[in-house]
C-alpha cells in the first residue's frame, strides 16, 4: 500500500513535466535582438509571455500541446509565426526579416 501511495505522489510531483517549454533565441540582420523583445505564444485560449534577454534568447512553458502562435513585437509591429508546442521541449531559433517594407518572422 506504501508503494502505491508513494508511486501516487511521485506521479503528482512530476506531472509538471509535461508541460512544453518553449524557447531559442531571435535574430535581425544576423545579431541577436538583445534584452526586452516582448515574445508572446497563444495555444488555445491561453497566452503565455516572455522577453528576450541581453542575449537575445527567450523561454517560457505553455500548458497545452499543439499548434500555437508565436507572436514577436518589434517597435509598431508584431509578425508571427505558427509553432507547435509539445510535451518535451521545443526549440525556435527565430529570424527577423524585411520584406516589402513589413517586417516578417521565420524560423531559422
Amino acid at each position: 500500500m506504501k508503494i502505491i501511495a508513494a508511486a501516487a505522489l511521485s506521479f503528482a510531483v512530476v506531472s509538471p513535466a509535461f508541460a512544453g517549454e518553449i524557447y531559442g533565441t531571435i535574430k535581425d540582420e544576423g545579431k541577436t535582438v538583445g534584452a526586452g523583445v516582448k515574445v508572446e505564444v497563444v495555444c488555445g485560449a491561453k497566452t503565455y509571455n516572455a522577453e528576450t534577454n541581453k542575449f537575445g534568447a527567450y523561454r517560457l512553458v505553455a500548458q497545452e500541446q499543439g499548434k500555437c502562435t508565436l507572436t514577436v513585437t518589434v517597435g509598431a509591429e508584431k509578425p508571427s509565426l505558427a509553432i507547435h508546442s509539445f510535451e518535451d521541449s521545443a526549440r525556435y531559433n527565430l529570424l527577423l526579416e524585411k520584406k516589402d517594407g513589413k517586417v516578417t518572422l521565420r524560423s531559422e
